[in-house]
């Protein structure tokens, strides 16, 4: 009697369930990308490594930060081509056997054997990016593929890496994906990784991920002796979709070596938009505010923020004319006015 009571009520909650699944909503993830979109960003990473010598720890701290701005120069079918210019690297070194505090932007800044990256600073990466996220024709300037970039990241890697791979077939939220990647380990060499992401938000204008990485530990070089006991990594990123980069990312890795010489590495590495600057009017002409459309006088008249700067108008028709510009007009205007034309 019990069974034949069960019995109904399983099916219907088994049908209910069903139902839920085929109606949960299916989002192609697509980028759509926008000519003229500028993204200033700055990727850092913080590592902290603790290394076991005996009588007491060795402790290795570093954090590199590197500006950089990205631009949407073009778009012809369903790619993109996108610049990337390096703008500023910083990066700081302490362990008890060297330091190290440089800044490209500080003059006679000595980045000591960290010196390639004060080759990265001015450089221009170009690319194609799908709407899918697959990057092709990757174009590093000259002197830094000639010289491989010592010292400094693999761009080109690096590159695959910010990148997301989007899904051919349409997902839903909390549906999951996988990608094989290489990722850089330093002299630990590349290492074979599969990098899960799993959908926690989408939106017209943003693509929100949390993702998980698994390493092949047994693709890294290690010194003889060592063995890695434990690696995990996992973050989230959230997308622009008029790019197809990331506008904001995390990601937490933790490593542990056993042997002759116990070690522990904490690696962070996020990615954010760059600081605002202040506000700016272009030039004064003797007046607190200009136009950045007539340039004339604009105390008290409309203002916009562009670029992390605020622009002012002299009237609600220029400040009209401003709002049917796109981003190239925009930012076209702002440096004629900076320029005092």
């Amino acid at each position: 009697m019990l069974t034949a009571r069960l019995l109904p009520l399983a099916l219907v909650l088994t049908t209910a369930a069903h139902a839920q699944e085929q109606g949960k909503t299916k989002h192609l993830l697509r980028f759509e990308f926008k000519p003229g979109t500028v993204a200033e960003q700055v990727m850092t990473q913080d590592m902290t490594m603790t290394m076991n010598m005996g009588a007491e720890d060795m402790v290795t701290k570093m954090t590199m930060s590197m500006f950089q701005t990205y631009t949407v120069k073009s778009v012809e079918g369903d790619k993109a081509a996108l610049e990337q210019k390096i703008t500023r690297v910083k990066a700081v070194m302490d362990n008890p056997m060297m330091q190290v505090d440089y800044d490209s932007a500080v003059e006679d800044s000595d980045p000591g054997m960290l010196e390639g990256l004060a080759d990265l600073v001015d450089s221009t990466i170009r690319m194609k990016l799908s709407d899918r996220g697959k990057p092709s024709d990757v174009k590093l300037p000259e002197d830094i593929a000639e010289a491989g970039g010592a010292g400094g990241p693999d761009l080109e890697q690096m590159i695959s890496q910010i990148v997301t791979a989007m899904p051919e077939a349409p997902v839903a939220i909390g549906d999951t994906w996988t990608v094989d990647q290489d990722m850089a380990m330093g002299q630990m060499g590349d290492t074979a990784t599969k990098v899960t992401y799993k959908l926690i938000g989408v939106t017209d204008a943003e693509i929100m991920l949390e993702q998980t990485l698994e390493m092949d530990l047994s693709t890294m070089e290690v010194p003889p002796g060592m063995e890695i006991k434990n690696a995990t990594a996992k973050g989230k990123v959230t997308i622009d979709r008029r790019t197809g980069l990331p506008k904001t990312s995390v990601l937490d890795m933790t490593m542990q070596m056993d042997g002759p010489m116990a070690m522990e590495m904490a690696l962070k590495v996020s990615l954010k938009p760059a600081p605002k600057k202040g506000p700016t009017t272009g030039p004064k002409k003797d007046t607190e505010m200009v136009c950045v459309i007539s340039g004339e006088e604009a105390d008290g008249g409309p203002t916009a923020t562009f670029g992390g700067q605020t622009v002012a108008f002299c009237c609600k028709r220029c400040k009209a004319k401003w709002d049917q510009m796109d981003e190239a007009a925009r930012s076209k205007a702002v440096a004629k006015l900076g320029a005092g034309k």
